[in-house]
Parts: structure tokens; C-alpha cells; sequence
């Protein structure tokens, strides 16, 4: 019952939108099209609605935030920062090295997974990468050398930089916060990213310390 209520409120607030739903503005003094923004949900509880309600305004690409909020965690551009904590921390990850080499940030195809690969079938991904260097064309070469620089380069960083400046750093060096802001409900991803800046900045201001633990600490 709560999801088809959930389902019939986003619908609800997707037509008031693209009717253009006539609404006061006291800063005008005049009527305007109704906005997101202007739109509130009321629950009566919600730890266990609220993120019913979230999932299916998300799904229909409508920007949505709660304060019980923890799907944000689960999204595809934390996911993707995460992993890439993930193996500045400890490269020797395969499933987080190939979720990051698969996104925006690597820019690598699953053809060249696939040649990476064949440097050393019973390696861990990692060393496939050093090893493939040597083994793949020179494009395909190049492309793995720019992403191990980066990655020792960020290995370094890491080392004196407080956890939120590394963060952002992030976000700016690979352009990963102006990429998601381009795709479907890119405000709301963008405001994803900051969110786990702030994260990081609470947990350093709380004396916590490392990389490690943060990973473990968002996990």
C-alpha cells in the first residue's frame, strides 16, 4: 500500500510540474508555474516511508531530498568515489579497480578490459595493468599510464591532505562532479557529492584519521 501511495504522489507532483500548476510567489506578488522546490511530502513516519517515497520520485528523475535520507549511499556516483577510495587506499581490489576503469573517470571500454586481462590470466587486475603496459597497442598503453600515474599521485596526496580537501580534490582532478551534474537529475547527484564531503569533513572534525577508516566508517 505505502509504494502505490508513494507511486501515485510522484506521478501526482510530475503532472502539477508539466501542467505548469499555477502558484502564488509572495516575492513577486504574482502567480508563476509551480517548481519542484515548492512541493513538500508530509509523513506521519517516516523512517519507513520516507525512503519508499525517495525511490519512486526518484524514478521518475524528479530532484528529492530527505533528512532520514541514506540512499544517497547507494547511488551511482557515491558508488563510484567510493571504489575509488577504495583502491587509493589498497589497488589490489579487482571489483572496485574495474567498477572505477568502467566509469567516466577510467574511460575504459569492456574491450579493453578484456586485453588488460589477457596480459595475465591468473593476476590480480592491478597487475594485469602494470603488466599490459608492455603488451596492448600504444593508445591503449598511453591510457593505462595516465591512470596509474594518477592513481600514485593520489596515493601521495591522501597521505597529507585532510580527508575533505582530498575529497573535492577528487571531484575537480578527474571532473567526475561537473560530468554527473550533465546526466538525469544531475543537481541532485551533485548534491550527493557534497553531502559526502561533508561526511568526510564531520568525521575528521570528530578526530577520526585515515582513509581506511573512513571507508569502513561510510561501509
Amino acid at each position: 500500500d505505502l509504494e502505490v501511495e508513494a507511486k501515485y504522489v510522484a506521478r501526482k507532483i510530475k503532472e502539477l510540474v508539466d501542467s505548469k500548476f499555477q502558484v502564488w510567489d509572495k516575492k513577486l506578488e504574482d502567480f508563476r508555474p509551480i517548481k519542484y522546490r515548492d512541493i513538500v511530502v508530509l509523513l506521519r513516519a517516516t523512517s519507513v516511508a520516507s525512503p519508499v517515497f525517495e525511490q519512486e520520485i526518484l524514478s521518475l528523475d524528479i530532484p528529492v531530498f530527505s533528512d532520514m535520507s541514506q540512499e544517497y549511499l547507494d547511488s551511482i556516483e557515491i558508488t563510484t568515489i567510493m571504489n575509488l577510495l577504495k583502491i587509493i587506499d589498497n589497488p589490489m581490489q579487482d571489483i572496485p579497480l574495474v567498477t572505477v576503469l568502467r566509469s567516466n573517470i577510467g574511460k575504459f571500454t569492456d574491450d579493453d578490459l578484456i586485453r588488460i586481462r589477457l596480459s595475465d590470466k591468473q593476476a590480480n587486475f592491478y597487475t594485469c595493468l602494470q603488466k599490459a603496459i608492455i603488451d596492448v597497442e600504444e593508445s591503449l598503453s598511453n591510457k593505462i599510464k595516465r591512470f596509474l600515474d594518477n592513481l600514485d599521485k593520489w596515493r601521495k596526496e591522501q597521505e597529507y591532505l585532510s580527508l575533505d580537501e582530498f575529497i573535492w580534490k577528487i571531484y575537480l582532478d578527474t571532473g567526475y562532479y561537473n560530468y554527473v551534474g550533465l546526466m538525469p537529475n544531475g543537481e541532485l547527484r551533485q548534491a550527493n557529492l557534497k553531502m559526502l564531503f561533508q561526511k568526510a569533513k564531520q568525521y575528521e572534525s570528530a578526530n577520526f584519521k585515515g582513509l581506511y577508516n573512513f571507508i569502513n566508517f561510510i561501509d
